[in-house]
């Protein structure tokens, strides 16, 4: 169909472990991160293609957040129709469940959402290959987004290897206190040592743990490279973080660039008690699971 009204979910994700391996000359950080989608932490998107033509409109339920050609969905729908020839005629509307600016991937997320949209919509005239393409002109890792799956990811964050087992369901607790941390200023405020190659052993201890369900044990091999950098910065995670593991978490970690904090329990109920103690004393944070 070429009207009407499409609609998507466009899920977020946390980084498990995130080790930046070196810098480019262009600018960019390599590194290597696996990368796990939380289903149950996404955003709404939906397509209206009765737009006048030649529109592209962006609504956000985050009114912080631009619209149109400003917003990466939008930009994302402009993309599509240059490289299809097609005159563009749709309104985005975005519900935002995911934190703006958080470490957790949402604008490269619906970016994919409206590519895959779109270009399903209309026939799949660009290939799996030119669509992974097109996301990348786009971000990083907005190709991770079009088929997201927990995966080893490297480059500047748009390989993906893909894990070679299914994840088994964890007790993820996260909070996000509500200011943005950007990537540029993550990896700004990196500290310059860290830099340095993946140890294997510690990549294999890390799928171990993570493939027999060992929460304790990944809990103790999982990091962020850049949330040393982060934390000086924002001292109010590194108390945050506290707080949380004295509410029983086996251990917790910034997410991507942060400011977004995970945490992994070794049972349901302990996490839900940790949830409402949290949320109680932090109204003005917000404190989920996935």
């Amino acid at each position: 169909m070429e009207n009407g009204l499409l609609c998507a979910s466009a899920p977020g994700k946390i980084n498990l472990y995130l080790k930046v391996t070196g810098k480019r000359p262009d600018g960019y950080h390599e590194l290597e991160s696996l990368f796990l989608p939380l289903a149950g932490v996404a955003d709404d998107i939906a397509v209206d293609c009765d737009a006048l033509p030649g529109a592209i409109t962006v609504g956000c339920s985050d009114i912080m957040l631009p619209g149109g050609t400003n917003n990466i969905a939008g930009k994302a729908a402009e993309l599509w129709a240059k490289k299809c020839g097609h005159v563009p005629h749709w309104d985005i509307n975005i519900v935002k469940n995911i934190p703006v600016a958080a470490g957790m991937g949402g604008g490269s997320s619906d970016a994919a959402a409206v590519l895959k949209l779109l270009n399903g919509n209309y026939g799949d005239p660009l290939s799996s290959k030119e669509l992974a393409e097109a996301a990348l002109e786009l971000g990083a890792d907005v190709p991770y987004f079009l088929e997201p799956q927990a995966a080893i990811m490297s480059g500047i964050g748009e390989v993906a290897s893909p894990l070679e087992f299914e994840v088994p369901a964890m007790n993820i607790l996260l909070l996000s206190p509500q200011f943005p941390v950007t990537a540029a200023e993550g990896y700004r405020l990196m500290l310059p040592e860290k830099i340095s190659a993946m140890d294997e052993n510690l990549r294999k201890d890390i799928l171990s743990a993570l493939q027999t369900n060992d929460p304790e044990k990944l809990g103790k091999l999982i990091f962020n490279d850049l949330q040393p950098g982060v934390f000086n910065k924002y001292p109010i995670l590194e108390m945050l973080a506290g707080e949380i593991s004295a509410n029983g978490a086996l251990s917790v970690q910034m997410t991507g660039s942060g400011p977004t904090l995970f945490a992994l329990f070794g049972d349901r109920k302990t996490m839900l008690q940790a949830q409402e103690t949290l949320q109680g004393k932090h109204s003005d944070f917000r404190v989920f699971t996935a």
